[in-house]
């Protein structure tokens, strides 16, 4: 993978590109952008078909291992790479140990493991373990192991133990790469932790230097444990870390930001020169039934909230749909008033079409920024965002609010979601055959 710096803003924001890519030698991503968040190889909630009806471009997949692990022996078998044996062989993957947006149990760490919370429980992971998968998978992009689910209030202690196993992890992980003929096509990634603690995130960002001429990027961990409380990080604070790692680093390394952030931290990182996002946020908006809806032109001013809650009850007549002039699939065939009656009468169907909608618009997000980065107004755009953020925190009611949005956690498939699978997937079919 190659990435380059295509232009700047009128401060540190970018856009970039990432090609090069051996095994979709005709793919090009641009940047700032969002990852496709997967779960088990499959984009949550889209089928393959589906996913190709909204985007028909090559995109980049999200693979946190902790819910794709269960894939190894299928792909191992198959010998072609995880994307392919996911049924998404035109797309680039990114793989990274755990999403940060999930909540698991505290401590059970070791001196050279990370804990891998799975669904079938806890599995201690080593690095040669992580690159023992990473060779069977064969990501486009690989972030190396590291033990960064710290919050920005974790204790000295705790973070200085951070700091010391993601080194120590990342020269195994270093050392395997530069070794290995399974990742040639590999691009490694580099992760910085420790970030509650100014002097040991130095360290983590002098042990990473060490190493950056192997490294295609850096990633940023070590904001978030996963938890709400975690989320409610000061803005200033979470601006001069940003700031800070972003400075310090080669400019040609991509970086990439971990997180389900709400739009506007999402802005404010890109404004220090961040470029690929890991895609969650929509997940946690469709799984609690909320749409997005933001306001992208900046001479309009914005007097309502950027998120609808699709079960409240006003919209039980409201035949528009969630958003006018959209041209998602769901918009162009579904109203409001549909969409409630799904989530009321919790069919799958209502999952699928508003993840349509909040994937497309999300990506209309990023789109938009690089428009105006490329104008030189993004300063505006991002304070057009802002504000509709802003306007959410102070006035919506209480599931909405947080610094960071909706009080929500990534859930996992349960027991009856995997049973009514294949209803889903009759569905995903109905919306194909039927072209939505």
């Amino acid at each position: 993978m190659r990435f380059l710096i295509k232009q700047t803003g009128s401060g540190s924001e970018r856009i970039g590109n990432l090609t090069c890519f051996l095994r979709s030698p005709g793919a090009e991503i641009e940047t700032p952008t969002a990852a496709l968040f997967t779960q088990g190889g499959s984009v949550v909630h889209l089928t393959a078909e589906v996913l190709s009806q909204v985007f028909s471009n090559t995109k980049l997949l999200w693979l946190p291992l902790s819910n794709s692990i269960q894939l190894e022996n299928g792909v191992k078998a198959q010998n072609d790479g995880v994307a392919k044996f996911a049924g998404l062989p035109e797309h680039v993957t990114c793989t990274t140990l755990h999403s940060l947006s999930e909540v698991t149990p505290s401590g059970h760490f070791e001196l050279d493991r990370a804990p891998l919370w799975t669904k079938n429980g806890k599995k201690m992971v080593s690095a040669d373990r992580y690159m023992d998968v990473m060779e069977i998978f064969k990501p486009d992009i690989i972030l190396a192991i590291a033990d960064g689910r710290t919050s920005l209030n974790e204790g000295s202690k705790r973070i200085s133990k951070s700091v010391e196993r993601s080194y120590s992890m990342l020269k195994t992980c270093v050392d395997r790469y530069k070794a290995s003929k399974e990742l040639k096509n590999s691009s490694l990634v580099g992760v910085v932790v420790g970030t509650g603690n100014p002097k040991r995130c130095d360290d983590s960002i002098q042990n990473i230097l060490k190493h950056v001429d192997s490294l295609t990027g850096i990633a940023l961990q070590g904001i978030l444990d996963g938890t709400e409380e975690s989320m409610n990080v000061d803005t200033e604070k979470l601006n001069e870390i940003l700031d800070k790692v972003g400075k310090v680093f080669p400019k040609d390394l991509v970086r990439l930001f971990e997180g389900h952030w709400n739009p506007s931290i999402i802005m404010l990182a890109i404004q220090h020169g961040w470029d690929v996002f890991d895609g969650s946020y929509p997940v946690k908006l469709t799984n609690a039934g909320l749409a997005m809806k933001l306001n992208f032109d900046v001479t309009k001013d914005v007097d309502t909230m950027y998120l609808l809650d699709m079960v409240d009850e006003r919209y039980k007549e409201d035949f528009t749909p969630i958003l006018e002039g959209c041209e998602c699939l769901t918009c162009r065939k579904h109203t409001r008033a549909y969409i409630r009656h799904l989530l009321n009468t919790r069919e799958m169907l209502a999952s699928v079409l508003l993840s349509i909608h909040n994937l497309h618009h999300f990506d209309q997000m990023f789109y938009h920024t690089r428009q105006h980065i490329a104008a030189n107004t993004f300063a505006v755009f991002k304070q057009h965002i802002t504000k509709q953020c802003e306007m959410l925190k102070n006035s919506a009611p209480d599931r909405y609010k947080g610094s960071n949005g909706p009080n929500m956690q990534t859930e996992k498939l349960s027991a009856q979601q995997n049973k009514k699978k294949r209803v889903s997937e009759i569905n995903s079919n109905n919306i194909i055959s039927n072209g939505i």
